[in-house]
């Protein structure tokens, strides 16, 4: 069984290393990591079993990292020091979770447990752990967040705090609704990408925009919108038909 320990406090991961490898000497921990950045980048490119995710870290939680993933191609243990998150993934019957510190009895029982169940690879957990995840950010015990590539690394902020995104070229920057703007190190078309299921609406060839902060909508000089943060932006000739039909949309909800 090829596994992977992510957490924020390296000797929790050195501690169920050494439980691991007590319990069965053909584990192999072939990816451990204390930094969400670090996590993410190996999860892409490293196969693995199962993984043991801590919940609660710094920038970003267990949960959250989770839902960077374009798939989830392994089974995954959650690990945690706090009881309400293990209440609430027995409630939704989600995959497996261990309370920290990790006891090794729990830990043997687990381990018997995985091995019974054997996974097949061609049917993957992804659909459990993204409905777990999607009921999660419902009851609002997690937001959702992407990573933006930034200089210094990644920086992780809430979908919901988008205003508009404008093309920059090979990059985009992004409106914040705090007033900050943050330099995204990819094109328009990979941020509407990442945006495409939270109902983004591209505008314009150089805006993608968040419908939650339309104001009004302006007819002069070819049509634009105006936002909540006083930007007045442009709407393209093949766009303007769909934005009058959700501005027509949001005015008849507005009626009943």
């Amino acid at each position: 069984m090829r596994i992977g320990i992510i957490d924020d406090e390296i000797h929790c991961i050195e501690s169920l290393i050494m439980s691991l490898k007590k319990l069965d000497s053909s584990v192999q921990v072939v990816l451990k990591a204390s930094r969400v950045d670090d996590a993410l980048e190996m999860l892409r490119r490293v196969d693995i079993d199962l993984l043991f995710l801590d919940v609660e870290m710094p920038r970003l939680n267990g949960f959250e990292l989770l839902d960077q993933l374009d798939e989830i191609t392994f089974e995954v243990v959650f690990t945690t020091a706090y009881s309400q998150y293990a209440l609430k993934a027995f409630k939704y019957q989600a995959l497996d979770y261990l309370m920290k510190p990790v006891d090794e009895g729990d830990l043997k029982k687990l381990l018997n447990k995985l091995d019974v169940k054997k996974p097949d690879k061609d049917n993957t957990p992804e659909n459990d752990i993204t409905q777990f995840i999607n009921l999660l950010k419902k009851d609002k015990i997690i937001s959702a967040k992407i990573a933006v590539p930034v200089s210094e690394g990644l920086e992780f902020i809430k979908v919901e705090d988008i205003i508009y995104a404008q093309s920059q070229n090979n990059y985009s920057m992004l409106y914040l609704a705090d007033g900050e703007k943050l330099l995204f190190s990819k094109t328009l078309k990979d941020v509407e990408n990442t945006l495409k299921n939270y109902y983004f609406i591209r505008i314009h060839q150089s805006y993608l925009i968040n419908p939650n902060y339309m104001k009004k909508y302006l007819k002069n000089d070819g049509g634009s919108v105006l936002m909540d943060n006083g930007a007045s932006l442009p709407i393209s000739q093949s766009n303007k038909e769909k934005i009058v039909s959700l501005f027509e949309a949001i005015a008849r909800n507005k009626s009943l």
